[in-house]
């Protein structure tokens, strides 16, 4: 036998869900703020460089270039160069402040050096190097000699040849590209705390998440298995979210349906018992009567043991009908036959109730109507409307068949005139052994399966049906089909499997 595996609760698959994501954030800063600072910090440095060369070769014969210039380099932290090299002479333009910015004028050999990688460059060279000057003229500064060693630097250098009115231009925009060194070690620093303080909140949220998410879960799951053990009379409550209090909803109804079906399942025991008990008891005891008392051996006694014999045969086929038509295994001999002949033809079955018992069964209809149908099935529908409109007609004892056409479909009603049914107890007629007043009386005719019988048939045809009913008045039942013409042609049975 396979071993099942054991799952863990919901509240673990949480927790490790939210710590794992935890982890791949901290991952994520981990990475992109040590190991990708420093490529990122040139690309950006880069675009900016190049975006104000851009700028300055855009104004370059602009009226405010000079105050464009100055401000690129106070904002930016850039020096800014500007030569006409019209003649092949550098005539400078603009050169940067040695005295305000972080290095000194760039030597003219530099210049002749960015000119000549820009034109091999079609116009444009983006230039990486190190800072040569690496002394700070603070003896310029102060007017005294005077050198503070400072670090080597990286220099990026846009330099671009604009052509413009006839005129040629040199602009260079240089920038320094500072070590981030220290300052991935300060950022290490500042992710360690960061990760430890995220790792503790992360348990925390997690641990709590888990807890109110599942806790309601397994509120439900607890009451769920008291299903199991037929006790139905259960609200299920709880959740905050959506998904849960629909499911709670669910299965508060499903509850309440369980509870209905399992007394209507004790009443059709009770019921079915009843209606077997009482034929059995009657053969039983005629039958010794007959054995015991020789003078008792009367064909009126023969007659009800065949009777309850007989009835008790009714039972045992409408509930075998039954099983077959919720089951789909009946099978259906369709064809076009004439509804009319057919009621006509089972009125014949009341001639000895009506001369007896006093019941009154009136037919009303006009012409005759065809309709594709099995004969016997919808022959079991109309026997059985009519029995459960015997057993419940009323003082009068008048039951009423009519038939009628509307809109091509032929519409039969069983009209009875006793105590209706109230509307709290309609969705439940159709239920076999289903009994409005819930007591164990024996049915003037029937087993008391009828409607049951005739929903399921109905349902075959896709038939329309349904009772029009008012306490008081009785109690009007019907159905509608389509009708066909009485073609000879199209007399043909079709099994229906």
């Amino acid at each position: 036998m396979k071993q099942i595996k054991k799952k863990l609760p919901l509240r673990v698959y949480l927790s490790g869900a939210f710590l794992i994501f935890s982890a791949v954030l901290l991952i994520f800063m981990w990475i992109f703020q040590t190991v990708l600072l420093d490529p990122f910090y040139k690309m950006v440095k880069t675009s900016q460089v190049e975006r104000c060369a851009n700028s300055v070769v855009n104004h370059i014969e602009s009226d405010d270039l000079l105050s464009m210039l100055k401000d690129i380099e106070e904002k930016n932290t850039m020096n800014v160069s500007v030569y006409e090299t019209t003649n092949g002479a550098f005539n400078p333009i603009y050169t940067p402040d040695k005295f305000l910015n972080f290095s000194s004028m760039i030597s003219m050999s530099t210049i002749y050096d960015y000119y000549q990688q820009a034109v091999d460059n079609n116009g444009k060279a983006m230039i990486k190097s190190d800072n040569s000057n690496g002394v700070l003229p603070y003896d310029m500064m102060f007017g005294f000699d005077m050198s503070l060693e400072r670090p080597r630097m990286e220099m990026l250098a846009c330099a671009t040849i604009v052509e413009e009115n006839d005129s040629e231009y040199f602009v260079v925009v240089e920038s320094e590209i500072t070590p981030v060194t220290s300052t991935v070690e300060t950022l290490k620093i500042q992710l360690l705390i960061i990760t430890a303080i995220i790792i503790i909140i992360s348990i925390f949220i997690a641990v709590i998440t888990a807890r109110y998410i599942a806790k309601p879960i397994q509120d439900t799951n607890k009451k769920a298995k008291q299903l199991a053990n037929q006790n139905y009379d259960l609200t299920f409550t709880g959740g905050v979210y959506k998904e849960l209090w629909e499911l709670n909803d669910t299965l508060t109804y499903t509850a309440h349906e369980l509870q209905k079906v399992d007394s209507l399942r004790k009443e059709l025991i009770a019921n079915v018992s009843h209606d077997l008990r009482t034929p059995l008891t009657m053969i039983t005891g005629y039958s010794e009567v007959m054995r015991d008392l020789p003078n008792e051996n009367t064909p009126e006694n023969a007659q009800i043991i065949i009777d309850e014999a007989n009835r008790l045969s009714e039972l045992v086929n409408d509930l075998l009908d039954i099983s077959k038509l919720e089951s789909g295994a009946i099978a259906m001999q369709n064809c076009v036959f004439n509804l009319t002949d057919c009621i006509k033809a089972i009125f014949t079955r009341y001639t000895k109730l009506v001369k007896q018992n006093g019941y009154r069964i009136v037919f009303e209809h006009n012409d005759d109507v065809y309709i594709f149908a099995d004969p016997l099935r919808i022959s079991q529908v109309m026997y059985n409307l009519i029995n459960n409109a015997i057993n419940y007609c009323g003082e009068d004892k008048t039951v009423v068949v009519r038939q009628s056409v509307r809109d091509g479909y032929v519409c039969i009603e069983v009209i009875d005139h006793g105590n209706g049914i109230e509307e709290s107890q309609l969705e439940y007629i159709w239920d076999r052994y289903y009994k409005i007043d819930k007591e164990h009386k024996q049915a003037v005719i029937g087993t008391g399966l009828g409607l049951s019988i005739v929903k399921n048939i109905l349902l075959l045809y896709n038939a329309r049906f349904g009772v029009n009913t008012k306490l008081g008045f009785g109690s009007d039942f019907w159905w509608m089909l389509p009708v066909v013409e009485n073609d000879a042609s199209t007399n043909n049975i079709i099994d229906n499997e």
